[in-house]
């Protein structure tokens, strides 16, 4: 017999709006509340609510930062969601220390996505469907589930060029329960190293442009 205890548990939307894409004024509300971070309507989350919360933790966070360096300036220029995680994309002119924390605020919201239901919020995983990903719940899953390793979903890599080549500057993995990251090895994840640098390429959303 099935035991019952071990399956995912099944999402219900408590807001029937959710169902239908969430409520265009949170977007809003998000920018009212840190008008130093937005230029609406440039900027404004193009997600559903479900992430909601990983935004403004994000906003949160690079508030902070930039008042470590009156020089700091910062503006969003896009947050959406992206093969199935949440990427934003910032421009200004920021001192180092700063640079390192707003990254490290994106890089937090950007690889919890990928475990969290960009629809209500729960704890979800990457789904594939018609060719589009997605990251839900079992409740707003669609499709069927995106084969991506599970230890590859929680890794979030930045690449750039050293001598004329394409490598890896960082490669960190998110713990969902401890809530921390940690670095890891490259060669020590379930997944080539040519494989995470495609992956990288394709979500790169981090850092400014």
């Amino acid at each position: 017999m099935k035991d019952e205890s071990r399956l995912p548990i099944r999402c219900t939307a408590i807001d029937p709006n959710l169902e239908n894409g969430g409520r265009d004024d949170w977007r809003a509300d998000i920018a009212r509340a840190y008008p130093e971070l937005f230029d609406p309507p440039r900027g404004l989350p193009e997600c559903g609510e479900g992430w909601r919360h990983l935004i403004e933790q994000a906003c949160s966070e690079i508030r902070a930062a930039l008042k470590e360096n009156a020089t700091n300036v910062l503006k969003v220029t896009l947050i959406k969601q992206r093969y199935g995680v949440l990427n934003i994309f910032w421009e200004g002119a920021l001192s180092g220390c700063t640079r390192t924390a707003v990254e490290r605020a994106i890089e937090c919201a950007y690889v919890e996505s990928a475990q969290t239901c960009e629809s209500c919020g729960f704890e979800g995983r990457l789904y594939t469907c018609a060719g589009w990903l997605i990251t839900a719940c079992t409740g707003h899953g669609k499709g069927k589930p995106a084969p991506w390793k599970r230890k590859a979903a929680a890794v979030r890599v930045v690449h750039g060029m050293i001598g004329g080549e394409r490598q890896i500057l960082s490669c960190r993995q998110y713990d969902r329960e401890c809530d921390c990251f940690a670095d890891v090895p490259p060669d020590g994840l379930e997944i080539s190293v040519e494989e995470l640098l495609s992956q990288s390429e394709r979500h790169h959303g981090g850092l400014s442009h």
